[in-house]
């Protein structure tokens, strides 16, 4: 039986990779069959939030970095020495087949120097689109070279790695088991799923359904995401500011995005930048079309533009008001790009990607 390592930093807050690593670790272990231990460094004590299965172990480290400032920052270096320590010892004591740094954690730039047996795996889900070249990249694509996998979410984001060790695995999404509600007996709702964070431009969102909301008073667009941060706070007041609190809902974050997504007929994305975004494939499998800028580099690499989704030029407001009173005028078209959504959704069904997995990581 393999024996696979998680490391993660927790898994008590909502989020993409949070999600990710619950859904492997429950296949990897429930299907697979392989022995799975996720390795947290800090839980706080607090509950999953997402579930996972009772075959998947869990321990948490308690390193609890002083977030806000680097990891190689005096007060983290003690932290960061006994974060190696005690990894190195359950490596040493476990003896893993395989270890898969999840997130963007401190053991990313140690973990190629612990001596071991394993494969190790890091998995990137940003983009490298802007980064730097200096010093400290070229130091950092220095440690990367060492894994024996880079697994990246696009064949775009792989051209941006220095070393030849990528494997291209795209996000998963599992297919809904509930009906699929009909794209146009849905109330004329857009959404937008998201953290509230300035990399999403959300300002600029309000300001576009300013203007197609003097159009179409009938539409409604609702925000899910926690509802806290200065961000937040900033994009409430802006849209108290413009009077659209009866057109723009905050719904607060919820654990059912696929539920609340069988209830829209669009979803929308204003990103400045996007790695491979989850929530499109899980508004496809529901049968909703996404309206997005044609962002760096994930909406492109997920969307064929006018078949299950529009790309629009990116930041062009103008295009993108035209686009949503298209739609709002010409229903059928939502009908037609929500056919191509569940068709696309289906490329990454949760099966097809854990293959890969399996495929070109565990098989190999």
């Amino acid at each position: 039986m393999k024996k696979i390592f998680i490391l993660i930093d927790q898994l008590h807050s909502h989020g993409g990779i949070e999600k990710l690593v619950a859904e492997k670790a429950n296949y990897w272990s429930d299907v697979f069959e392989y022995e799975v231990k996720i390795i947290s460094t800090e839980q706080e004590n607090q509950p999953f939030v997402y579930e996972l299965s009772d075959k998947v172990k869990f321990q948490d480290l308690n390193i609890n970095f002083h977030r806000g400032i680097s990891f190689f920052h005096p007060k983290n270096l003690g932290k960061l020495f006994g974060n190696f320590l005690q990894i190195k010892k359950i490596i040493k004591a476990e003896k893993p087949d395989f270890i898969v740094v999840a997130s963007h954690i401190p053991m990313t730039y140690l973990l190629p120097f612990i001596k071991t047996n394993a494969k190790i795996i890091k998995e990137f889900h940003y983009s490298k689109f802007n980064q730097p070249q200096n010093y400290k990249e070229n130091l950092f694509n220095s440690i990367e070279g060492k894994y024996d996998c880079l697994a990246v979410l696009s064949q775009e984001e792989a051209g941006f790695y220095k070393t030849k060790n990528t494997v291209v695995i795209p996000n998963p999404v599992k297919i809904p088991d509930f009906r699929i509600n009909k794209i146009l007996e849905r109330e004329n709702i857009a959404a937008a799923v998201l953290r509230f964070a300035p990399v999403k431009q959300l300002e600029k969102m309000v300001s576009i359904w300013e203007r197609f909301s003097k159009k179409n008073p009938d539409w409604k667009l609702h925000f899910y995401g926690a509802k806290e941060g200065d961000y937040y706070e900033r994009i409430q007041k802006l849209v108290e500011e413009k009077n659209l609190r009866n057109s723009i809902i905050f719904k607060g974050k919820t654990n059912d995005v696929a539920s609340e997504l069988n209830d829209v007929k669009l979803l929308l994305m204003t990103s400045e930048q996007e790695c491979f975004p989850m929530v499109i494939l899980e508004a496809n499998s529901c049968g909703v079309p996404v309206i997005s800028y044609n962002s760096p580099t994930g909406p492109r690499n997920i969307i064929h533009h006018n078949e299950d989704g529009v790309l629009v030029d990116y930041n062009n407001e103008d295009r993108f008001v035209e686009i949503l009173e298209d739609l709002a005028l010409n229903q059928e078209k939502i009908q037609f790009l929500s056919d191509g959504t569940l068709q696309n959704s289906k490329n990454y069904e949760l099966q097809k990607v854990m293959n890969l997995w399996k495929n070109l990581i565990f098989d190999k």
